[in-house]
């Protein structure tokens, strides 16, 4: 008998972020504008794990599960900055499911 881990309920309450692409000359794509998100713990295996790699992790969020989002699209969250997703990963254990964003800062907004 396989055993039920507890589901977590999330509100994407932790702010509010547009997600787009940018093409080759410049012109900006949104996929999603007004995307609700809740903040994640970067851990210390997350965080190591990307360093082994060589890749540079600032920031973990999760949102809900949408489709269309893609590797090294920007992320622009209200009042902190831009980040380019590195690292998509699908969460099915969460009412409702949700996807997690590994961001790398690329601007702060001052």
């Amino acid at each position: 008998m396989k055993i039920k881990t507890d589901i977590e309920f999330i509100s994407f309450s932790d702010g509010i972020c547009d997600i787009y692409s940018i093409d080759e000359e410049g012109n900006i794509t949104y996929k999603f504008r007004g995307l609700g998100f809740a903040n994640r713990v970067l851990g210390f295996k997350r965080y190591f794990t990307a360093a082994a790699n060589q890749v540079k992790t600032d920031r973990v969020i999760r949102i809900p599960n949408v489709y269309g989002i893609d590797n090294h699209d920007i992320v622009e969250i209200r009042g902190n900055g831009k980040y380019d997703i590195e690292l998509i990963q699908n969460i099915f254990d969460s009412n409702p499911q949700c996807i997690d964003l590994t961001l790398r800062q690329l601007e702060v907004i001052r």
